[in-house]
């Protein structure tokens, strides 16, 4: 690991305001994990609902597709906060003299792009199947010799 930049580089003995930033920041960081803790085990519980909805059990009220909305939103703004993070290290870096590191900060926004597109995408509804087209792709596949 790098000596400058980066959120997992290693710290040497700092004094007063330094050591308080530096708790600071990984308490930050133990709560952006915690939310993505939470979108994990919201996705999980996701589907638990999908398997509930396919075998007929039980009355299913909520949307496991809410659900992974919801999860992905929490995952989202954790990324956000991150992100944050590794800008805020990568200027101070600078001020200091030193040079940044900004592969941390290049990563958490193609991040955090993935997730918008998978959140735009949870929220795009599903188009209903063409009732032709899918008898007329079943055909063609029943009709293709197996290899």
């Amino acid at each position: 690991m790098k000596g400058q930049g980066g959120l997992w580089a290693h710290m040497p003995s700092l004094a007063g305001r330094e050591q308080e930033d530096a708790l600071r920041l990984l308490e930050e960081s133990q709560r952006f994990l915690l939310y993505i803790l939470a979108g994990v085990a919201l996705q999980y519980k996701s589907l638990d609902l999908e398997r509930q909805k396919l075998l007929g059990q039980g009355c299913v009220d909520i949307e496991p597709r809410n659900m992974q909305q919801a999860a992905s939103l929490i995952t989202l703004g954790a990324l956000f906060g991150f992100q944050g993070q590794a800008e805020r290290l990568a200027d101070r870096t600078a001020q200091a003299g030193g040079i940044p590191d900004e592969m941390d900060v290049k990563l958490g926004a193609v991040s955090i792009l993935v997730s918008i597109i998978r959140l735009f995408r949870l929220m795009t509804p599903e188009l209903e199947p063409n009732p032709q087209a899918q008898a007329a792709q079943d055909l063609e596949q029943l009709t293709e010799p197996a290899i």
